[in-house]
């Protein structure tokens, strides 16, 4: 063979492998597998492989740059994004992306010109007025940078990020009024945004506005209670209140019994399986600590031995009575402070009218618990009081499960939204209690079948039933959805971001085949989103979803921002996993559903890696971020130490089974009914009616 021949041959040969490699997308799909398996290194080289054999292409360019900046290796992925750029010179997402990297790399000047580049492509690029206001904020163009992040605020009014940024930037300017407006704004939109409320109680306190900035610093302690911060300038500003705490934030109190609605769901309601409850629980179903409890009934109660039945004491009507733990032991007290039994067993509180009436417990002012501290609360049914070694009283409500719904379905949704919503919402709680009933858990050693926090389900008892919700319940009574014959797992959360995620594809969840991954959209909207660069867009933007419809949900819980301080989020670190200096902390591996399920922490000590789902939210800030669906940059200064961490996430919850937000928009967008919604959400599942029996006292 000639070697003019060879040379064509061999031509030929690799002009076929390259148009094979445009035609396959395998070496695509591999290193998006291993981008999701935590390979990032390995995928960022696949991807850079797939762009040498498609030059004309510039995806895989920018899929290997993400996934650079998800490492922190940012210069890297300038590099990489400049390639792309050449490919596509006048791309805005690319520019932009450009400007962020160099931004957060304090390269300010070099930042804005990319930004500046970006906008005069694309004029009302979301992102890229976001980093030009933030760029020009450090380049101290007040004027500027003010002006370009209102714009953004036009396009995008329902993010309370921004308004967080803009406050930020008006205390950089030292313009305090403006920057509590701001604040203020974006805690109406997000009240959980805690990192917001720290300014605001500064301000306040700068002011001179002591009552306002103690008021915000005690928020912060509902959501963070150990935020250092928060509890020291708590006793600092005790001595400059000019009103008592209780006046400041007036607590919740119970001064009659509740009017009735049209509907008389206790009538309506046929006697159901008795459930244990536990009440007053922390968010891992584990009872709180109770020295002291104060309780009444409108109607009057009995308090009777658990095991003998003995009648121990009679209290009339809107008497309080007292239970103190002291020794191991329940101390029962009438009004008069007499003592009625110092009791080692539980006891049984019973109001005299079994089918209405309920059981008050007023508000502790010290109570170390926070779920008495603050409101006083109501349950219907029996109380049991029993002693906890070394911990305080337990306190279980024992209660008809159809009963224990109308305190659940209002405490997990809310009570307006649309009424098929509220019938999906029921069923799905129903049949998590026959679950846990059944199966036991953790909680059966503490003596009931599931607790009153996010644990289990959340349960406020009769101060939060509403009549739509009491509805619901009664026109789905005994309905549960099952599968095979079999109670399914209902799981739900308050808002999945767009993107359902496997419980297959969470550590500790196991695979159970109708929990399925799929976006929160009709079939015939969803768009593949197959890429890093594809799921860094979506994150960051404000895609269409079920639950991203603002009649029925917050945008709030939709997209969110924090912006963490590097000591800040060191010290949370450490108060754990004890890493030294953090170094770097970055998404390892994600669901398809862009999920973080590993997070890779860098220390000077050690590195860890964190792959269960609460942890990896409980470990990001004081107080646990929304969701694991989120995407990290890390913001230095110019001498290249961490300034802080700015955190772009989505949704509300683990993000697995129902999304009950996205059936809300499912509902109120779509119209669609409870059945449909559940199909929607757990399919291959069916709707069943169950009968109740009662066992037999012996």
């Amino acid at each position: 063979m000639t070697r003019l021949k060879k040379i064509f041959l061999l031509s030929l040969i690799l002009s076929a492998f390259v148009f094979s490699a445009q035609l396959n997308p395998a070496p695509t799909n591999r290193a998006y597998s291993f981008y999701l398996k935590g390979h990032l290194t390995k995928s960022a080289n696949e991807y850079l492989f797939t762009a040498r054999l498609n030059p004309k292409s510039a995806m895989p360019l920018l899929n290997a740059g993400i996934i650079f900046k998800q490492l922190g290796k940012y210069e890297n992925s300038i590099k990489v994004f400049r390639q792309a750029l050449n490919i596509s010179p006048d791309n805005s997402d690319i520019l932009c992306e450009l400007g962020w990297l160099k931004f957060h790399l304090a390269k300010y000047q070099s930042a804005a010109e990319s930004f500046e580049k970006a906008l005069k492509n694309k004029p009302l690029h979301t992102r890229s007025l976001l980093g030009l206001g933030s760029v020009y904020s450090h380049l101290n163009r007040k004027v500027d940078s003010i002006k370009y992040l209102k714009k953004y605020k036009k396009l995008r009014p329902d993010f309370s990020g921004i308004d967080y940024i803009i406050a930020w930037d008006y205390v950089n300017f030292k313009m305090y009024e403006e920057a509590e407006q701001y604040l203020i704004e974006a805690l109406r939109k997000d009240p959980s945004f805690i990192e917001a409320r720290l300014p605001l109680a500064g301000i306040y306190a700068r002011g001179h506005k002591f009552d306002e900035a103690w008021n915000q610093y005690y928020r912060v302690l509902d959501y963070a209670p150990k935020h250092p911060i928060a509890s020291k300038m708590i006793k600092v500003l005790e001595g400059k209140l000019t009103k008592q705490p209780e006046e400041i934030r007036p607590p919740f109190k119970i001064k009659g019994p509740p009017k009735l609605a049209p509907i008389d769901a206790l009538k309506e309601l046929d006697k159901s399986t008795r459930v244990r409850v536990g009440i007053g629980t922390n968010n891992t179903g584990r009872q709180g600590k109770n020295k002291i409890l104060k309780f009444k009934s409108f109607e009057g109660f009995k308090v009777v031995g658990k095991r003998s039945g003995k009648l121990y004491a009679s209290a009339k009507p809107n008497e309080i009575w007292t239970a103190i733990y002291k020794n191991g032991k329940v101390i029962l007290k009438n009004p008069k402070n007499q003592i009625y039994g110092r009791f080692t067993g539980p006891i049984l509180i019973k109001p005299y009218n079994p089918k209405k009436g309920y059981t008050i417990f007023e508000r502790i002012k010290n109570s170390k618990n926070p779920w008495f501290r603050y409101s006083d609360r109501a349950y219907r049914g029996i109380m049991e009081l029993y002693p906890i070694r070394n911990r305080g009283i337990g306190i279980v409500n024992i209660v008809d499960m159809e009963i224990y719904l109308l305190g659940v379905v209002p405490s997990e949704v809310l009570s307006y939204w649309p009424y098929e919503t509220l019938k999906a919402q029921a069923i799905i709680a129903r049949t998590q209690v026959l679950i846990r009933k059944e199966r036991g858990g953790k909680h059966k050693k503490w003596g009931y079948h599931l607790c009153d926090s996010q644990h289990c389900q959340v349960y406020k008892g009769v101060t939060m039933e509403r009549n739509s919700t009491n509805n619901a319940v009664v026109d789905t009574q005994g309905q549960i959805l099952t599968y095979r014959g079999r109670p399914a797992q209902t799981f739900y959360h308050s808002n999945c971001g767009g993107h359902i995620q496997a419980s297959k594809d969470v550590s500790g969840w196991g695979h159970i085949s109708y929990l399925k991954t799929h976006q929160d959209l009709p079939k015939e909207k969803q768009k593949p989103m197959n890429s890093p660069w594809k799921f860094h867009k979506w994150i960051m933007g404000n895609p269409p979803s079920n639950c991203n419809y603002p009649p029925t949900t917050s945008p709030a819980h939709f997209r969110w921002v924090r912006i963490i301080k590097h000591k800040d989020l060191n010290y949370k670190i450490n108060q754990r996993y004890r890493i030294g200096e953090l170094k770097n902390i970055f998404p390892l591996k994600r669901s398809r559903s862009g999920n973080v399920n590993a997070l890779r922490i860098i220390g000077s000590k050690k590195t860890i890696t964190i792959d269960r789902e609460h942890l990896i939210r409980n470990v990001m800030g004081f107080g646990s971020v929304k969701s694991t669906l989120f995407f990290m940059e890390i913001n230095r200064f110019k001498t290249g130490k961490i300034r802080n961490y700015w955190i772009y996430g989505g949704g509300w919850g683990h993000g697995i089974g129902l999304c009950q937000s996205g059936a809300a928009g499912m509902a109120g967008k779509y119209g669609k009914k409870a059945r449909e919604i559940l199909e929607f959400y757990f399919p291959g599942t069916k709707l069943s009616k169950i009968k109740y029996i009662r066992k037999k006292k012996k």
